[in-house]
């Protein structure tokens, strides 16, 4: 029987190389699953099944954004209803001069709608969509680029302060590229 002395290095091995958690970032995985199983379902108003998904988020009444329709969706295998929502404002800040950006419209059961601004790009190919915030799913994003100054997304506008689509107070600053439906997040940028 061989004994060890107190400064022996331990004979028991680490078992890491046999697990997957440790070597790959086991974070992303999570969000990349979340991201396609939690989804849309359909969408359509008093619980009418079948209704086109492709009704376009748009401006809403008073600032940010309107979702049109009530949507069925599927969050981490539960189902239930977001309902429609208008005027879910943009995230505070301020995105700069002749710059591009993806802003994420997200839903979660009820009324939970939110808006996350993706990063700032010289380019729609180098603006991206920002992740998906957990427990919620993506539903659209709208592409805006300024074009004549910065836009500051809090303070324009005439909705008590927060910000309208149109830009900033004094004058309109960029314009809306497109709005955009999804069903899930997209695994890979679009």
């Amino acid at each position: 029987m061989a004994y060890r002395k107190f400064d022996d290095p331990a004979t028991s091995r680490h078992n890491d190389e046999g697990k997957l958690y440790p070597s790959f970032p086991k974070d992303a995985y999570r969000r990349a699953l979340q991201g396609v199983l939690n989804r849309v379902l359909w969408g359509g108003t008093g619980g009418t099944h079948g209704t086109s998904l492709e009704t376009a988020l748009g401006t809403g009444a008073t600032c940010g954004i309107n979702i049109p329709l009530n949507r069925y969706i599927c969050i981490n295998g539960r189902t239930g209803t977001a309902a429609a929502q208008d005027n879910l404002r943009l995230p505070d800040g301020t995105q700069g001069s002749g710059k591009w950006v993806k802003y994420l419209v997200s839903v979660g059961f009820g009324t939970s709608g939110t808006v996350t601004a993706g990063n700032e790009g010289a380019s729609s190919t180098a603006a991206r969509l920002p992740n998906c915030p957990n427990g919620k799913v993506a539903v659209g994003y709208l592409e805006y680029n300024t074009t004549s100054g910065a836009y500051n997304r809090y303070g324009g506008g005439t909705a008590g302060g927060y910000n309208v689509l149109s830009g900033n107070i004094a004058a309109t600053c960029g314009t809306v590229v497109s709005w955009n439906s999804l069903i899930h997040m997209p695994y890979d940028e679009v």
